[in-house]
């Protein structure tokens, strides 16, 4: 993502939900996702490195939501996440789930981190997750990164996993819950914005939708370079798509009324001609009645 791009003239709002589950099968470690997103210095208890992040410059917010505040570790993200990867055992455990969505261009910061933060209480630690909230400001694509605990948080510590949390339903009603919630927030900021978490096929809208395109690394150029062009080609496609119906609605508004057809006068009126009566065929009459069919000829 191009962190110096100019900002968008007319800032808007799009739907943007991923949701990931770390493990330690892919390599993961629960303190070195937390030290990345908030941009810190963590130690890992676990492994003993250092993982150093301080020069990320765009976390513009971070801060840590739990049921249960008043437990010592809970707030010190150094503690919470060793705490997590402590509590695992397992050389395949997963270790954490994380929610990236986009903030709305249109609100402001105030705006966006009070949308994030209720959002995040009312569907995520009011289930009893403990929620890592970091808000990273990138020119043109503000966004958050949730680090979500796997387990729910008690007086004691952490219980045992919750299954249900990881049920594809639940993570659909947090896709329409988090559009919900955006829109509400557009609309009381006084703005005629709204974003949709359906695809355009579920909405019923006959347009092609581009793909995404992510970050781009010294490894995977081409293939960047590649799903650019076709989003191009895509919204050349929508342009030349819009300007038909365009001009359809041009057309059809320039276009004379059809006038209702009147009745002729009697005066000018075509004559029209009389319905055929069919009348009667006369009886065929026989020149010869004493001749039978397949008789022999009569002297």
């Amino acid at each position: 993502m191009n962190t110096r791009a100019t900002p968008k003239e007319n800032p808007g709002a799009i739907f943007h939900f991923k949701c990931k589950v770390y493990g330690r099968s892919t390599g993961a470690n629960g303190v070195k996702l937390a030290a990345y997103r908030a941009g810190e210095r963590l130690r890992s208890e676990l492994t003993g490195r250092i993982h150093n992040y301080t020069r990320k410059t765009e976390v513009a917010f971070k801060k840590i939501l739990a049921p249960d505040m008043t437990i010592p570790w809970v707030t010190d993200r150094g503690l919470l996440w060793n705490t997590v990867d402590n509590t695992e055992v397992r050389k395949d455990a997963q270790l954490a789930r994380e929610i990236e969505v986009a903030l709305p261009l249109a609100l402001s910061r105030d705006a966006q981190i009070e949308l994030l933060t209720a959002w995040i209480q009312e569907t995520f630690v009011s289930l009893g997750m403990v929620a890592d909230i970091c808000l990273h400001d990138k020119v043109g694509n503000p966004h958050a990164h949730v680090l979500l605990t796997l387990r729910a948080l008690q007086p004691t510590g952490f219980g045992p996993k919750v299954r249900k949390w990881s049920d594809p339903l639940l993570v659909e009603s947090w896709r329409a819950s988090w559009s919900a919630a955006v829109n509400r927030s557009l609309e009381k900021a006084g703005l005629d914005i709204r974003i949709d978490h359906r695809s355009y096929r579920r909405q019923g809208v006959d347009v092609k939708p581009t793909k995404h395109v992510g970050r781009q690394t010294p490894w995977n150029g081409e293939k960047v370079a590649e799903v650019s062009m076709e989003n191009r080609l895509i919204q050349i496609e929508r342009k030349l798509q819009e300007q038909k119906q365009e001009q359809k609605k041009a057309a059809q508004i320039a276009a004379p009324e059809e006038k209702e057809t009147q009745a002729p006068s009697p005066i000018c009126a075509s004559p029209q001609r009389p319905p055929r009566v069919r009348r009667p065929r006369p009886a065929r009459v026989s020149p010869n009645p004493g001749f039978l069919s397949g008789s022999g000829p009569s002297y």
